[in-house]
């Protein structure tokens, strides 16, 4: 989600993830399923269909993950445990990394030894691939990047929510209510692609938009207690004119918002965060938290593995085509590699629906956005919850 939880501290989700109701999940991936998007032969342009819809055979493609032991990994791999028999794949792994990129290269090296004919990879980090890259492209296997940029090679595809768009969504529901004061950005970090474009969209959106405000700095590089520590410090500078705080992942918001009710402050400073994991659903119902772009666990297992069909079947994808999860695919580059990506547009989680409306949007984003109310049953932190005792539960924490 993150980001990607590196946080030793923020709440683990139980590891009992096989136990979701399957019926629930099931429905959910139906539900969500498009079949006018690329995937499985069905791009504009394909020359090739899945052996599936041909001949009743199944695909064999690999997964390889850094984690599974967060609400949003488990959701993740049930939901793509979903998608496989939808799409009658045949699954090797998922093998898991544990933030190993030395094993993460070793175990793919050996899903392609198996057999696999694409993999579904959650990198380490953005440049820890190369070796297997370079391995998998010299046995004729591609490799689909699940939420995060690869900049160390060629990948199929990258399957990552627009994390501008995160910046952009945090910055237009602030921006419509906050005119004065202080607003608290606690940045993730800014050497990853995430934390930067998070970082750099809201505070551009934010300067052009809502001039007048303040915006307070603070990089946290996705330590839990840094980001609480920062919270403290700036309510205990600016009390009543801190506005809002915006943090860029979950994890904080545990310690924020038991911090603003011992000041005096609930209800009084907006909170803005980014998982949209089962206690934020919570916190939103319950209006101690404002705002939670939902990372789709749905959307990025669904298109990983339609992708990956495509990279199985030789289908050529382009930027300007339509995405699965944005409108069109688009050609993302870091650290000097250009490959082509899905940009999820994720679901920005209000209340109750809201339509917000910006004067200069960013990066060519849409400057008007429609949020989904926090009671969306199709929300993946809602349907964990559900599965698992309610989204207010002890055992549906993120």
């Amino acid at each position: 989600m993150s980001m990607r939880r590196r946080v030793a501290s923020r709440r683990a989700a139980t590891t009992a993830f096989a136990a979701i109701a399957a019926a629930t999940l099931i429905a959910a991936c139906s539900s969500s399923s498009s079949s006018s998007a690329p995937g499985s032969g069905s791009t504009p342009g394909s020359t090739s269909s899945s052996p599936s819809s041909a001949s009743g055979g199944t695909t064999t493609i690999g997964v390889d993950l850094t984690y599974n032991d967060t609400a949003f990994w488990a959701a993740y791999i049930n939901y793509e445990t979903q998608y496989a028999q939808q799409l009658h794949i045949h699954l090797l792994g998922p093998l898991l990394a544990a933030a190993n990129a030395s094993l993460q290269n070793q175990q793919i090296e050996e899903l392609v030894n198996e057999g696999a004919k694409a993999i579904v990879v959650n990198p380490e980090t953005a440049t820890s691939l190369g070796p297997a890259i370079s391995y998998a492209t010299a046995h004729h296997v591609q490799l689909i990047s699940v939420d995060t940029i690869v900049g160390v090679g060629k990948v199929y595809m990258v399957v990552r929510a627009s994390n501008t768009l995160y910046g952009q969504d945090a910055c237009a529901y602030i921006s419509s209510k906050v005119k004065s004061g202080y607003v608290l950005d606690l940045e993730g970090d800014l050497t990853s692609s995430n934390g930067a474009d998070r970082t750099d969209a809201f505070d551009s959106c934010m300067q052009a938009n809502d001039p007048a405000v303040h915006i307070l700095k603070d990089p946290t590089i996705w330590v839990e207690t840094t980001a609480v520590t920062d919270a403290q410090n700036a309510v205990n500078a600016y009390g009543s004119q801190l506005k809002a705080i915006y943090s860029q992942w979950s994890s904080p918001d545990t310690g924020i918002i038991p911090l603003l009710k011992s000041k005096g402050l609930a209800g009084k400073v907006l909170v803005v965060s980014d998982d949209g994991v089962p206690f934020e659903m919570c916190d939103i119902s319950s209006g101690t938290l404002d705002a939670s772009q939902s990372q789709p666990a749905n959307l990025y297992a669904e298109w990983a593995l339609k992708y990956a069909l495509d990279a199985a079947n030789g289908v050529s994808l382009s930027a300007g085509q339509p995405g699965g999860g944005a409108p069109t695919l688009q050609n993302v580059s870091y650290q000097g590699d250009t490959n082509l990506a899905d940009p999820i547009v994720a679901p920005f989680v209000t209340k109750s629906a809201q339509s917000l409306s910006l004067t200069t949007a960013v990066d060519g984003l849409p400057a008007s956005t429609t949020t989904t109310p926090v009671s969306d049953g199709q929300l993946w932190g809602n349907v964990y919850g559900t599965a698992h005792g309610g989204v207010c539960s002890g055992n549906a924490t993120g």
